[in-house]
């Protein structure tokens, strides 16, 4: 469910969002990826005029900004970034489930189709999918025993939703990447996916606090230029790397 921190954005609002987080500039890209015959519009469609009005939106909210104009077939393009703020709602968007079985054909299925273009794991958001939905399909198994054809319609339905879950997450599993790839081949051997939870801003230097998967905290000091290289935002998953030339021991 949204936190009280999420901005007020309906689903137009949070596709674009999440596409310009991505990577993609401007207006008229957004709208082809989500045009009945675009890549996304199979699954969810939105017009040329929705998309504009969606993206006015995230602008006057500051979860855009625009950074300039570059030459199009017609009428220049203007340019798109997202905000520190706009990564971190898109990133909670994208983290979060769905609340209606209902909203797993479009919804749902959208979230995965960004999050596999922008090189995001499946798999967590399935599971807690499969989490939430776990109550509601029981119960509509439970209605169907005693109800109508409408309710075993539902319940039909809330069961298949629960098997392509299940699918989904056997496969989103069985291609999970632990590190990402790169390019660069480091000596350091310790090297551990994690969550910026904080960034704390100095004159010279920043403290970026990180959260791994178990809920273990690390912290690092870098300076403000090599932040600012790195684009890096509170929700970003990073690889942190540690290298040292010492091993410590504990005993209780």
């Amino acid at each position: 469910m949204p936190g009280a921190s999420d901005p007020d954005l309906d689903l137009a609002g949070y596709a674009c969002l999440a596409l310009v987080t991505e990577g993609v500039e401007h207006g008229w890209a957004i709208g082809t990826l989500l045009a009945p015959d675009g890549d996304l519009g199979r699954i969810w469609t939105l017009s040329r005029s929705l998309t504009y009005r969606a993206i006015d939106q995230l602008v006057d909210r500051e979860l855009v900004t625009r950074t300039g104009t570059a030459r199009g077939r017609g009428r220049d393009r203007l340019l798109l970034r997202a905000t520190a703020a706009g990564k971190r709602a898109a990133r909670r968007w994208l983290d979060r489930p769905v609340a209606h079985v209902r909203d797993v054909r479009s919804e749902l299925l959208l979230k995965l189709a960004l999050r596999d273009r922008a090189g995001m794991p499946a798999d967590g958001l399935l599971r807690a999918q499969g989490e939430l939905l776990a109550p509601v399909i029981e119960s509509l198994n439970v209605q169907a025993s005693a109800g109508d054809a409408v309710d075993r319609w539902r319940a039909e339905n809330a069961r298949a939703v629960r098997r392509f879950l299940d699918g989904e997450l056997h496969v989103a599993s069985r291609h999970r990447v632990q590190v990402p790839p790169t390019t660069l081949r480091l000596s350091a051997r310790n090297q551990l996916i994690a969550r910026v939870e904080r960034i704390t801003h100095g004159d010279v230097l920043s403290a970026v606090r990180t959260t791994l998967p178990d809920g273990q905290s690390l912290n690092s000091v870098v300076t403000n230029d090599a932040l600012g290289d790195l684009d890096l935002a509170e929700g970003d998953e990073v690889l942190v790397v540690v290298k040292s030339t010492e091993a410590m021991l504990a005993k209780p």
